[in-house]
């Protein structure tokens, strides 16, 4: 048995693999809530992802449940990463791409990741990892406009908001920010099907189901893409 671990800004994702099987997947704030959930099993390597400093304590506790093998950017993976800067490129990115070639090997595809950032990363139909872009994630978007403001209030996601035209200040915050982030989507992938017309489009990240929604698409949704990905890298230096 394979255990991902991926550590994100916000929360610890895990994912427990039988060879390529997603076999159970866990999310919690806390590593030692998620370990707990994972107690039956015994595993044989461990990939951990994390794009935040791991405390020493949360290390030795990995570390009591198999050999440990951390995934960066320079890692090799089945994808030929031609990223300029490569220590700067965030594991999360490079580990979704490795997910999405499982399922489109031979084909051009743009990752899509709606977490705490929005991601957009494209890998060529030869398997070369290109790069793509970054941009403010839903949460994101409201929490700045009222932290760099004085006055406009903290709002909440609202995944039922669909009114063009915000009649007051909540509604409008929710507009400008649900909405424009839909607009940017979708802008986003017309300029990539411009670039690469055959290209793939697959969403991941917890705001990805509001996306496909929002955009009424029928574009592919893997919730489970980066740990996928990570355990691919693992078996491929297995």
């Amino acid at each position: 048995m394979n255990l991902i671990l991926d550590f994100g800004n916000t929360r610890i994702k895990g994912g427990v693999f039988d060879g390529s099987i997603l076999k159970k997947t866990a999310a919690s704030y806390t590593l030692k809530e998620l370990l707990a959930q994972f107690d039956k099993y015994t595993f044989h390597k461990i990939m951990i992802a994390t794009v935040v400093d791991i405390p020493a304590e949360s290390m030795s506790m990995i570390e009591e449940k198999g050999a440990c093998t951390f995934f960066t950017s320079t890692t090799n993976t089945p994808l030929r990463n031609m990223y300029a800067s490569i220590s700067t490129l965030g594991s999360d990115r490079l580990a979704a791409a490795c997910g999405a070639y499982l399922l489109f090997k031979g084909s051009a595809f743009l990752v899509i990741d709606a977490g705490t950032c929005l991601k957009y990363n494209y890998t060529d139909k030869l398997g070369n990892y290109l790069g793509g872009g970054i941009s403010p994630g839903l949460s994101m978007r409201l929490r700045a406009m009222h932290e760099y403001t004085n006055r406009l209030p903290l709002v909440n996601f609202d995944e039922h908001y669909s009114d063009l035209i915000g009649n007051n200040t909540q509604s409008a915050l929710k507009m400008g920010a649900q909405l424009g982030m839909l607009a940017e989507v979708k802008g986003i992938i017309e300029l990539y099907k411009q670039f690469d017309a055959s290209v793939n489009i697959v969403f991941t990240g917890g705001d990805a189901p509001y996306l496909q929604k929002g955009l009424k698409s029928d574009i592919f949704v893997d919730p489970h893409l980066i740990l996928k990905g990570l355990n691919s890298i693992l078996n491929y230096h297995i």
